[in-house]
């Protein structure tokens, strides 16, 4: 990967392809999650760009809000000369597209959501407010196998609730992953956990996205993603959806080409060259 400095850290980035510019945000813990999406061949005629967000893989810097690491991905645009991008968003990093396409609606060509967690707000008031009491807990586990040293206790805490196998997701990602994974621990356990189940977001802050919207999720998924396509519904009324059976929230590492083939369709019927 290439580096640039952007808002004083040395972000690491990749940019393959020519064509319409497509823009992979990664969730938590694992900086390269989102490679074999990427690189998939429904891509093919689009220029890829990944990047590894603050405090993860090969970028510096401590963990950043998400309207910090907005500003890094237009920093990270503006230095690849890139005026709009779509953007492909997974779990955290579809809340981080989220907050980038309201704080600058003008870059963004077009969205696709696998995933985001609902904010907090949203949730308090909706009918899915159960939720955030196996959340929390959830995220206290993590924090507590942490601290005493157990990683990938940590790990397991946060996702076998969800009946999901980091291991084998991480593995499929490519070599490395895994351990990439337990050395960015930190970053998201100590820098990002605690404002993942507090953030705020909701129609007020949508409101000025006019872009095309994707919602992506798995069936039979998990308890949290019935509540995230109620969330993306209420956000964007009109936006397309697409749902992958028997896949999970993992299945974008585990099955990418499934991923990669409605969201590059997606991608090009909101094209520049489509929409002139």
């Amino acid at each position: 990967m290439r580096t640039t400095n952007v808002n004083g850290i040395e972000l690491a980035y990749d940019d393959q392809g020519d064509g319409e510019p497509v823009l992979f945000v990664h969730g938590a813990i694992y900086a390269d999650f989102l490679r074999p999406l990427a690189a998939q061949p429904a891509f093919g005629e689009c220029r890829r760009i990944r990047h590894h967000r603050r405090g993860y893989g090969t970028t510096g810097g401590p963990a950043g809000g998400f309207d910090v690491q907005a500003a890094d991905i237009i920093a990270l645009m503006d230095h690849l000369d890139v005026d709009r991008a779509h953007v492909v968003g997974h779990s955290e990093g579809a809340m981080i597209a989220l907050v980038l396409a309201s704080s600058h609606p003008d870059r963004v060509r077009s969205l696709a959501l696998l995933e985001p967690l609902p904010s907090s707000s949203w949730l308090v008031a909706s009918e899915y407010a159960e939720l955030l009491g196996t959340l929390g807990p959830a995220f206290e586990a993590m924090a507590g196998h942490y601290q005493a040293g157990d990683v990938a206790g940590a790990f397991d805490a946060l996702f076998e609730p969800t009946g999901l196998d980091w291991r084998a997701a991480a593995r499929a990602a490519g070599p490395g992953v895994v351990d990439q994974g337990m050395r960015d621990a930190a970053t998201f356990v100590e820098g990002e956990a605690p404002a993942l189940v507090g953030w705020s977001y909701g129609p007020e802050q949508a409101a000025v996205i006019d872009c095309p919207v994707l919602s992506w999720s798995a069936a039979p998924g998990n308890a949290i993603t019935p509540a995230t396509r109620a969330f993306l519904r209420e956000l964007f009324p009109g936006c397309e959806e697409s749902v992958l059976q028997g896949g999970d929230h993992f299945s974008v590492t585990t099955a990418p080409a499934a991923v990669a083939e409605p969201i590059a369709a997606f991608v090009s019927r909101h094209s520049a060259a489509a929409t002139v």
